[in-house]
């Protein structure tokens, strides 16, 4: 029997590259505005725009937990300072971010990851926390998880404890007996370390951060996964 009841996992790079979709769903959007609000691509650059967004944020530190929000008012207010009234900035920014939205969700998994993802369904009940606004309820593997969180929800971004504490309160599941997989050194290893669960770090070839040296184990290809979850739970 496993040992473990609950595997959570993060999205962003440890289950798919996370830039290029991100530069994929900027270019979707760029082709949005400069359909649907050319007095905003007349003033702004896209770099101009992007670093409003980051000023906006450094001016809004509590919208770091609430990236959606953060990128919908920033919107609204370059939409703003281009020309556009309250009123039909709010619109714009709306029918924009959706654009953006929908694109975010078109992701590439790491290979083997959905097949790992699938072959733990089995066994293990799984669900997804992540600091981004990916849905990963609107991806095809998503079938594969039995609950999804994002910070943006709870208005907590890890590694602060909310966010795992939820996945262990709604599957009933002691922190001992929980196993958090996520590429970040802090936000994952870190976040989930604090509150008693194993940890893997995911360091995939096309994004690997620096090695969290209190990880219970790491991988490099998807792959590796299941045997090292199968050594952890021997080894306890």
């Amino acid at each position: 029997m496993p040992r473990f009841k609950l595997i959570s996992f993060d999205l962003d790079d440890t289950l798919w590259h996370t830039a290029p979709v991100i530069e994929a769903a900027e270019a979707t959007l760029h082709t949005h505005l400069q359909q649907h609000c050319p007095k905003l691509i007349d003033r702004f650059s896209p770099l101009e725009l992007r670093e409003h967004r980051l000023a906006y944020l450094a001016d809004n530190p509590h919208l770091e937990d609430y990236v959606s929000q953060w990128r919908l008012e920033s919107m609204t207010m370059s939409l703003q300072l281009a020309g556009y009234s309250k009123q039909e900035s709010e619109r714009l920014a709306e029918q924009a971010f959706a654009v953006f939205y929908r694109a975010r969700q078109a992701v590439k998994p790491f290979v083997d990851a959905e097949h790992t993802l699938a072959e733990l369904a089995r066994d293990y009940t799984l669900v997804s926390l992540t600091n981004g606004n990916a849905d990963v309820t609107a991806m095809p593997f998503g079938q594969h998880f039995h609950f999804s969180l994002r910070a943006e929800q709870i208005g907590a971004r890890k590694p602060k404890p909310e966010m795992f504490e939820r996945a262990l309160e709604w599957a009933k599941c002691k922190p001992a007996d929980a196993l958090h997989i996520g590429d970040h050194p802090e936000d994952d290893i870190s976040g989930a370390k604090a509150l008693g669960m194993s940890t893997l770090q995911a360091r995939l070839p096309e994004r690997a951060r620096p090695l969290a040296a209190q990880a219970d184990g790491q991988f490099s290809h998807w792959r590796e996964v299941i045997p090292l979850i199968r050594q952890l739970e021997s080894a306890n």
